[in-house]
C-alpha cells in the first residue's frame, strides 16, 4: 500500500482555491483505477508548518501532494496558528524532505511558481513537480486527475506527468507548458558506493535523462553507471523493503544450493549486528541495511546476477571499514559469497 499525502493551505488572507474538489477528484479518479487497492489517499488540510514535518512522520507516504498558492523566491504558502499565510522557504523544504529520501519517491506541487522549490526538493527526492508560472484552478485540477489516472494504471511517474499534461491539452486549456518535472530513474544506475561516516548527501544533476551517464545520492549510497545495464537487477533492490525478512521463503533452485542458504543465514546475522552497533546512528544503521537487503533479494533469484552482488559486497566492504564489531561477519558473508560460484 503506497500513501499519497494530501496536504493543501488557503489562508484566509489569499485567493480562494477550488482545493476540496481538487482532493475529490483525485481520491475519485484512484477509486476508479485498476490499481486502487495499492493506493491509500490521506488529506491533510489548513497545513500549518509544523504539521509538516509530523505529518510525514505520521504517514510516512510514498507521494506527497501539496495544493495551495506558492510564492516563487519567497516560498510556499502555509498557514499560521490564525489562519493567515506563512512562507516557507526551498531551504527548509529541501532539508525536510532530505530526511525522508528513503520513503517519499514523488512530491507534486501543484501551486504557482513552485518550481523553484521543486528544484531544491529535487536534491533529495527522485521526481519532484512544480509549476514555472501562476496556473488557473481548472489547469491544476485537470493535471492532478490526469497523473493519478496514469499513476492508478501502474505507469511510472515520468509517464503520470505526461498524462497529466495531455488532460490540460485535451481540455483545450492553454497552460500546458506551466508544470515542470525534475526526474531521474534509480533503476537505470547501478554502482553502489556506501559511506556511512557521511552524513551529508552530495547534490544530485537536475536532470538526468536515461540515456546519459550519470551519478547520484541515495541516502549516504551514491549510485552510477551506465543506462540500462543489468536493469531488472537493480529494480529489484529499488523496490526491496530495508524490513525485508532475510528469512523467507525463495525459490527451489535457490533452495538446494546450500552455499546460498548460508549466506543468507549469516546476511540475517549481519543485519541483525547493524542494528544493535552503537558506532553507527540510526539513519547509519538504516543505509548500511540497503546492501544487505540488495543482496538477499538477489541471491533468492532463480539466476542472481553475480556483478550486482559483487558491487554490494564492496560497498559494505567499503562503507563499514573502521567500524570493528562488523568487520568480521562483513568478511565472512564475502567470503561464503565469493565460494558460491567456485
Amino acid at each position: 500500500m503506497k500513501n499519497i499525502l494530501i496536504l493543501s493551505a488557503n489562508p484566509t488572507n489569499t485567493t480562494r482555491l477550488r482545493l476540496e474538489q481538487e482532493v475529490r477528484e483525485i481520491q475519485q479518479t484512484l477509486r476508479q483505477s485498476n490499481h486502487r487497492d495499492e493506493f491509500q489517499v490521506i488529506p491533510v488540510g489548513a497545513v500549518q508548518i509544523d504539521d509538516l514535518q509530523q505529518t510525514l512522520y505520521d504517514y510516512h507516504p510514498t507521494i506527497v501532494h501539496f495544493c495551495g498558492h506558492g510564492s516563487g523566491n519567497d516560498g510556499l504558502v502555509l498557514e499560521d496558528n490564525s489562519g493567515r499565510s506563512v512562507l516557507v522557504s526551498e531551504e527548509a523544504l529541501a532539508r525536510l524532505f532530505q530526511g525522508f529520501q528513503t520513503e517519499v519517491e514523488c512530491v507534486l506541487l501543484n501551486a504557482c511558481y513552485s518550481e523553484i522549490q521543486a528544484k531544491s526538493i529535487h536534491q533529495h527526492i527522485d521526481c519532484v513537480v512544480g509549476m514555472n508560472q501562476a496556473i488557473g484552478d481548472n489547469a491544476a485540477i485537470k493535471f492532478a486527475v490526469g497523473f493519478y489516472r496514469a499513476l492508478g494504471a501502474g505507469e511510472p511517474y515520468d509517464k503520470c506527468f505526461e498524462s497529466g499534461l495531455t488532460l490540460i491539452d485535451l481540455n483545450g486549456i492553454k497552460e500546458v507548458d506551466k508544470p515542470q518535472i525534475k526526474y531521474r530513474n534509480r533503476t537505470k544506475n547501478l554502482a553502489i558506493n556506501f559511506n556511512p561516516e557521511s552524513n551529508k548527501t552530495m547534490p544530485s544533476s537536475q536532470e538526468n535523462p536515461p540515456s546519459m551517464n550519470k551519478s547520484q545520492s541515495f541516502g549516504n549510497i551514491t549510485i552510477s553507471g551506465n543506462s540500462g545495464t543489468n536493469y531488472q537487477a537493480f529494480q529489484a533492490f529499488n523496490t526491496v523493503d530495508s524490513e525485508v525478512n532475510l528469512d523467507q521463503s525463495y525459490t527451489q533452485t535457490v533452495g538446494e544450493h546450500s552455499q546460498i542458504e548460508t549466506a543468507l543465514t549469516e546476511l540475517q546475522k549481519l543485519k541483525q549486528e547493524i542494528a544493535v552497533t552503537n558506532a553507527l546512528n540510526s539513519i547509519q544503521k538504516k543505509q548500511a541495511e540497503f546492501p544487505v537487503d540488495l543482496i538477499a533479494t538477489e541471491l533468492k533469484k532463480p539466476q542472481p546476477d553475480k556483478s550486482l552482488i559483487d558491487e554490494a559486497v564492496e560497498a559494505l566492504k567499503k562503507g563499514l571499514e573502521g567500524v570493528e564489531t562488523l568487520a568480521e561477519p562483513v568478511m565472512k558473508v564475502a567470503a561464503i559469497l565469493a565460494g558460491v560460484w567456485i
